[in-house]
């Protein structure tokens, strides 16, 4: 039976990415360093035998049963003992103990890296596939440090227990080599280092702590940091720069406070071997001279492997301590992986669709948010045709974004039915399903490249004169041509460059490329200014002649949407009315209608 300690490190071990090969393959190199270095060390006692008795090798024989063994292997080989050859044999030993040992640090790094790099595409990959609720409810900046910081910080956590088990060789091979030399002295070393390593044990226990509470800090660092650098503007505009950066203060000070604690609680355990080891040395040097009588070679040979100790077993502790210290590390990411796979969005369809025939509807349907006590949307019952732009409006809140993350089954209804052409939107999978919706979102998400680069991200193969005809389309070819390099303009993050109407229509050349039948508009003309919204209606008149797109337009500015076919007003969560621009002005007392009046005065 293995210790449940063991058991525990090899279960997370196995989890978070090594397997027993890899950990076959470190332990027996380690094992080869420390076979390498013990003999290298060893043989310096029939060095030292040879050098005190001249190389008589009668004598040797007579006083040392080793020399028996040491001349059969010499005549096994036709050679004769010299001290010449003792050297480059010892020599040897430590030449092929330096180069196993510089494989087992290339290994490490290796592996230390490979499963850097496995964790980061799974965290990251598990992220991507888990739920949206999932992802209303995880801080970016929380997943940003768990990815960049922790990551590294697991992965040493989880390699340590095998630098620890490569000093406990050491340290059993060496402490053979003390016993075979003086086994009263060697017994007496075991229990003063079995009492010593006992001593740093309080100062063990607090690293797992501190290692915890650092990580909590570096999760609330990202975090703010992730939120206040997208809001430069924000805080100058504000004013609240100087709290901002007092609060970032504070946050860094706990993230050096609980740092250097950790690093004060290894430094205590390694400072305090020392006195001890040496100590102990000096204690063997004085019994040896006064009580045991040991022949001087021994005596070195003795010193110099308890001297060699020191560092084994400051190595042990301090393994240990970081296996401690980084356990924090390891169970937050233990803890991510976990909450992603249970949050993984199930595809539960077995049909494929390829174009919207008929019509989408919505019977009775609710939605629920967790973090919320009543429901978003409730019995939401319409009908969308095909072929046809169908607005929804309504006061912010009204439940509208709600409404078309069901579509996609970004979010999946509480109650009720979402159907396409007459089937159950859940019985298609998900592939096929997202293929034929575009999207637009109310703030367009531009990523650091080209102007191509982003329309390219809507359909990844699409030829040149795909995206040329989608930005005619979404009206975005003209200022793309007064662009420096054109289609090939670095946009830099977020485009902030371009105005808000450009970067409105760029994005719906992204979404025009990938021609599917459905097109979702969220808010597209709540960030532009009167010459901009008249330039997108355009587009979106373009868009509806020319192609056969059903287009779902969320819309605050009613001017922009009053040549639908069909407006849906959400009020509360609940279908208020529905109908065209004219029949809804008919019922004066309705939220249209005085919306209507209010944006026609402004």
């Amino acid at each position: 039976m293995l210790p449940e300690s063991l058991v525990n490190w090899r279960n997370r071990a196995l989890n978070l990415g090594l397997s027993y090969r890899v950990i076959g393959v470190i332990i027996a190199l380690s094992l080869t360093v420390t076979v390498t270095e013990i003999f290298g060390i060893g043989i310096f006692l029939p060095i030292f035998q040879f050098i005190r008795l001249n190389g008589d090798l009668q004598s040797l024989v007579s006083e040392s049963t080793l020399w028996e063994y040491i001349i059969v292997l010499f005549n096994f080989f036709n050679v004769d003992p010299s001290f010449v050859l003792l050297l480059l044999i010892s020599f040897s030993f430590f030449l092929f103990r330096q180069l196993f040992m510089y494989i087992k640090l290339v290994y490490n790094v290796a592996v230390r890296q490979r499963i850097s790099k496995t964790l980061r595409d799974k965290t990251f990959n598990r992220y991507i596939d888990a739920d949206t609720s999932y992802h209303d409810s995880v801080p970016v900046g929380n997943l940003v440090n768990v990815i960049t910081t922790e990551v590294n910080s697991a992965v040493m956590g989880v390699m340590a227990p095998m630098d620890l088990v490569a000093y406990i060789m050491i340290l059993l091979g060496y402490l053979s080599m003390l016993f075979l030399l003086s086994w009263q002295m060697t017994l007496l070393s075991i229990v003063v280092l079995l009492f010593a390593s006992r001593m740093p044990n309080i100062w063990i226990k607090k690293s797992a702590n501190t290692g915890r509470k650092l990580v909590n800090a570096n999760n609330l660092m990202s975090e703010f940091l992730v939120g206040r650098l997208r809001s430069p503007r924000l805080v100058r505009l504000a004013g609240t720069a100087k709290a901002e950066k007092n609060e970032f203060h504070k946050l860094t000070q706990e993230q050096r406070k609980y740092a250097v604690h950790s690093s004060i609680l290894q430094a205590k355990t390694e400072v305090v071997m020392d006195p001890i080891v040496v100590g102990l040395s000096l204690v063997f040097l004085y019994f040896a001279y006064t009580s045991l009588q040991l022949q001087i070679e021994v005596i070195g040979l003795y010193l110099v492997i308890a001297l060699r100790l020191l560092p084994v077993v400051k190595g042990i502790i301090t393994q240990w301590q970081t296996v401690q210290r980084y356990l924090g590390s390891i169970e937050i990411i233990e803890n991510r992986l976990e909450s992603m796979s249970k949050s993984f969005e199930h595809d539960t369809g077995t049909k494929s669709i390829k174009k919207l025939n008929h019509s989408i509807e919505f019977d009775n349907v609710d939605y629920h948010y967790l973090s919320s006590s009543v429901n978003t949307l409730k019995g939401i019952t319409i009908k969308l045709k095909a072929n046809e732009m169908t607005a929804l409006v309504g006061p912010s809140g009204s439940g509208k974004s709600t409404l078309v993350d069901l579509l996609p089954r970004l979010r999946l209804s509480t109650k009720g039915l979402v159907s396409i052409d007459g089937v159950s939107i859940e019985k298609y999978t998900l592939k096929s399903l997202r293929k034929i919706i575009a999207y637009s979102p109310q703030t367009p998400q531009i990523f650091n490249g080209t102007v191509k680069n982003h329309i390219l991200y809507g359909k990844k193969n699409a030829t040149d004169k795909e995206v040329l005809e989608a930005a005619r389309l979404s009206g975005a070819e003209g200022f793309i041509n007064l662009l420096p390099e054109k289609f090939d303009t670095i946009l830099g993050e977020d485009a902030v460059n371009l105005s808000g109407g450009q970067r409105q229509r760029l994005d719906l050349a992204r979404a025009l490329v990938k021609k599917a039948p459905i097109l979702i508009l969220d808010e597209p003309t709540s960030n532009l200014d009167a010459e901009s919204e008249e330039m997108f209606k355009q587009a979106l008149s373009d868009i509806y002649k020319e192609k056969n797109t059903t287009i779902i337009i969320i819309a605050h500015r009613l001017a922009s949407i009053s040549a639908a076919d069909r407006i849906v007003v959400l009020n509360h969560g609940k279908v208020e009315a529905a109908g065209s621009h004219l029949e809804l002005l008919r019922n004066r007392s309705g939220w249209y209608a005085k919306a209507w009046k209010i944006q026609s005065q402004g």
